[in-house]
């Protein structure tokens, strides 16, 4: 338990703490294997292991990036940013994902400058155990990464993890190019280059696909709609369930649905139905939900059809300029109908008011089942 609250995994500062966690857990890793590396690279007089050293060192960035990251994830909501920060974690992603894209695709070029150009890899079989312990030590902070990341559905961690990974195959390469240096199996290193390089580069596609749907209000997972359905038709009075939208914040996530009750029962009772799926919502699901309620059953009216009735009413009317908002809630063959009417900027206030009170007649008298709102506005200008 390294963090209070550890399980809670839906509070933003739990969250930003397991983003510390893996983020100090990996500067502190690579600044210790940076200066192993660089002591043993000057005692045994080994260029490229003081060069590696230097590059374990630059990858401290990524770990920067995941502090930012959650850093930013976990502000409050403010003005500008009514459901949160949470979104910036897709950013730390989709910057992590980049940054492996372009790894891969320079391992590509140096597997093919040594597929054209061969030439021996020198080097001790001392480095190569060196590489290997390394390689090791990179692989279980990546596992570290991938358990944290998966706690708490972290796709930021996620893509670190495979940061590390890719360090932990170019020790491994380094290795393999000494060892095969010395049986004069020069084309190992860039045979298994061109594969690695291929996953890393697949690895980072993919990581930055995922963070850009999720950015872009991608389709949740079956599962996530089955437990919100799950959680709605729990509620008594509930008898069905569509419409459901989903709204990711990462920290955070803001659901809309429609639910149907039956069709005779009180405005109050459906607003106390619809605040238990709300609640259930929020217990079950973690997110925030807003629910609208409907009839159970098909409607007995169609809604297209009273719409264009409507509006040929209003617009046969002098002074109207146009119609819109043509608002519809049933109640089985009843129900409430709202409408706006722009007018004329110089009408006055007396004809208007009496304009509007002819249009709701005629509309009423159309259709008396139903209660009927209209708003006056001028037409700008």
């Amino acid at each position: 338990q390294l963090i209070p609250d550890y399980g809670d995994v839906s509070n933003p500062d739990v969250r930003a703490k397991y983003g510390y966690l893996e983020a100090g857990v990996s500067i502190f890793g690579n600044a210790a294997m940076f200066a192993v590396k660089l002591v043993l690279g000057i005692m045994i007089n080994s260029i490229s292991l003081i060069v590696d050293s230097f590059h374990t060192l630059s990858d401290t960035g990524t770990s920067v990036v995941v502090l930012l990251g959650f850093k930013t994830s976990k502000k409050a909501p403010d003005s500008e940013h009514p459901f949160g920060h949470g979104r910036a974690e897709f950013v730390a992603t989709l910057v992590i994902a980049v940054l492996l894209v372009v790894v891969g695709l320079t391992f590509v070029l140096s597997s093919m400058e040594r597929m054209i150009h061969v030439s021996p890899v020198e080097g001790r079989i001392l480095i190569a155990v060196l590489m290997i312990v390394f390689a090791v030590v990179k692989e279980l902070m990546a596992r570290f990464s991938i358990i944290l990341g998966k706690k708490i559905d972290s796709s930021t961690l996620i893509a670190d993890a495979w940061h590390h990974r890719t360090d932990a195959f170019t020790n491994v390469l380094v290795a393999v190019a000494i060892v095969g240096a010395r049986y004069n199996y020069y084309m190992l290193d860039a045979i298994f280059g061109m594969a690695i390089s291929a996953l890393i580069i697949y690895t980072g596609v993919k990581l930055a696909k995922d963070a850009s749907d999720r950015l872009m209000g991608k389709t949740p997972d079956e599962n996530v709609l089955k437990n919100v359905k799950s959680a709605a038709k729990s509620v008594g009075g509930v008898k069905d369930v569509h419409g459901i939208a989903v709204h990711d914040y990462g920290v955070s996530k803001v659901i809309s649905m429609h639910i149907e009750v039956e069709k005779g029962i009180s405005m109050e009772d459906a607003h106390n139905i619809a605040t238990r799926v709300e609640d259930s919502v929020k217990t079950n699901v973690k997110a925030e939900a807003t629910v609208h309620v409907e009839p159970h059953g098909k409607e007995s009216i169609n809604r297209a059809e009273v719409e264009k009735n409507i509006r040929d009413i209003v617009m046969k009317c002098e002074n109207v300029v146009s119609c819109h908002g043509v608002d519809m809630v049933f109640n089985g063959c009843s129900g409430v109908i709202e409408f706006h009417v722009v007018v004329d900027r110089h009408m006055s206030v007396d004809e208007s008011h009496d304009m509007i009170h002819k249009l709701i007649y005629q509309v009423q008298k159309r259709y008396p089942q139903f209660k009927v709102h209209a708003h006056v506005e001028p037409k700008a200008g």
